[in-house]
């Protein structure tokens, strides 16, 4: 599909092109009139030679350039060029000015602050011998989760104990043993894993999941073999219909009463790694649905979560501070297209500061993995979802529509062309 030319440089110029061409005829006429007279010498010069004479006339000195002809083929070559000179200035991406290195530098040091929170606050779960030889000390603010909600015997207290008397649900089978006779085809399903395999358990989906088998009398869960069951729990079957009506109370009372158990609740989504069903980690080669399902056992629960989350939130908090404090006030007369423009150049330039911190914390989790000799309890689930939430804002950011951005561009750097000629 052609360009719509800018400058109709045919018709702009066609009389100056026409006088053009008509001096160019003449001036070619010249020329040919030129190489008859030089080719006259030169025959001259060979008959004086072939008489004996030794006479020799230096023809570059009548003729000793060429004549530069300006065609109308040479205009139209270089009408195209300016053209394309001006639609490759029209059509710039460099719409939005560098990032100052102030912005740069306050992003590296906001994210290592959180690389450094990482390491220093939220370190892994809980004390642990790693691989036998690693002794690793867990994070006192996870210890610190861990304490609510208990008594010094390690029981619910108060409203805990309350929910977990009075919101009983047919998701909350803890062994085989109470899964009837199915339970024989289920893998790895024991106390300690029932929470992360029961997908009524999950913080996030099993309020869709959960409300299933309540109103079913089941238990929906993933086995330790990536296999999913859908068990009818004969218990169950006879469930009053205001436990029905109720359900969705009955889902989040049954949800506050296991926050603050010995193994917690999952991290939302977390019992879908048991459907990961390969991968070869470590010594015992586990596949990631044995790493994940480890990592729980081992304290990696919704209340570590809460910790691990500390570092984005860091960085977020710094982030926009540090935006705020550095925004430039609006000019009242500027017209609402300028104001549109400078908001969302702003956007952007906080985008891209969110960007480059998240990309520091995250590789300093990476640093901290390997120095705990790669224990997976290191790896913040929290930063990586921070850093792939950043990482898609950018992509947007870059594929953007900018043809308003252009037109205003554009129109601006007209408007100081003009401004400064007439000055």
């Amino acid at each position: 599909m052609a360009h719509k030319r800018i400058f109709d440089f045919n018709r702009e110029l066609s009389e100056v092109q026409s006088d053009i061409s008509r001096v160019s005829n003449d001036l070619d006429t010249v020329h040919k009139e030129s190489e008859q007279n030089k080719n006259n010498l030169n025959q001259l010069e060979n008959e004086l030679m072939g008489l004996g004479l030794e006479f020799k006339i230096d023809s570059t000195k009548l003729i000793n350039r060429e004549i530069n002809i300006y065609s109308e083929e040479y205009l139209n070559r270089l009408s195209k060029e300016i053209e394309n000179e001006l639609l490759k200035e029209i059509n710039s991406n460099f719409l939005i000015p560098s990032a100052a290195k102030r912005d740069y530098t306050m992003a590296i040091i906001i994210g290592f602050v959180g690389a450094l929170v990482d390491m220093l606050i939220v370190k892994v779960p809980a004390d642990i011998n790693y691989l036998g030889q690693f002794t690793q000390k867990g994070s006192e603010f996870t210890g610190w989760l861990k304490t609510l909600g208990i008594d010094e015997n390690g029981n619910l207290s108060g409203l805990f104990n309350k929910l977990e008397q009075v919101c009983k649900v047919s998701y909350d089978a803890s062994t085989t043993n109470g899964l009837g006779e199915y339970g024989e085809e289920v893998s790895g399903f024991y106390p300690k894993t029932h929470r992360l395999m029961s997908l009524g358990h999950d913080p996030f989906f099993g309020l869709i999941f959960g409300l299933i088998d309540l109103f079913n009398g089941s238990i929906t869960l993933i086995d330790s073999k990536g296999v999913i069951h859908s068990i009818a729990l004969e218990k169950f079957q006879e469930t009053p219909m205001q436990d029905k009506i109720f359900a969705p109370l009955l889902w989040l009372g049954h949800l506050v009463s296991d926050l603050c158990t010995k193994m917690g609740l999952p991290i939302p989504g977390w019992g879908f790694t048991q459907l990961l069903q390969f991968g070869s980690f470590g010594e015992n080669e586990r596949t990631i649905a044995d790493l994940t399902r480890w990592m729980y056992i081992e304290g990696y629960d919704l209340r570590h979560f809460l910790t691990i989350g500390t570092v984005p939130g860091i960085i977020e908090l710094l982030t926009r501070i540090y935006f705020k404090c550095t925004l430039k006030k609006d000019e009242l007369a500027s017209p609402m297209y300028a104001k549109n423009l400078k908001e969302l150049q702003e956007n952007i330039r906080l985008q891209r500061l969110l960007f480059c911190a998240h990309s520091v914390a995250a590789s300093g989790n990476i640093i901290k993995t390997i120095l705990h000799q790669g224990n997976p309890l290191a790896f913040n689930t929290a930063e990586l979802l921070g850093f792939i939430k950043q990482s898609i804002r950018i992509g947007q950011v870059n594929r953007r529509d900018k043809t308003g951005e252009k037109v205003i561009r554009n129109r601006d750097r007209i408007n100081k062309e003009w401004n400064d000629n007439k000055l």
